[in-house]
């Protein structure tokens, strides 16, 4: 859970409503970073999942995590 509504920052955990795999996907935000591109710079979220392992995602893939998993839940199957 998030622990500012407006914000997601370091130790946050969201929840993914995964259509493509059809669970949610809990992810703990461990790092945050700017990455220079060609166009602009993109915000670059460090993410690790029990299940996953860790990765990278860019901002606007986490900008639509869930705060908990019952409204991921609700996300992903309203999508089925």
């Amino acid at each position: 859970m998030r622990k500012d509504k407006y914000k997601i920052q370091r130790g946050d955990v969201l929840f993914e409503a995964s259509k493509m795999y059809g669970k949610v996907i809990e992810w703990e935000i461990k790092d945050i970073f700017v990455e220079h591109y060609i166009c602009n710079d993109k915000t670059i979220f460090v993410v690790e999942s029990p299940v996953y392992g860790r990765c990278e995602k860019f901002h606007g893939d986490v900008a639509y995590w869930h705060n908990t998993p019952e409204e991921a839940e609700a996300a992903l199957n309203k999508k089925r």
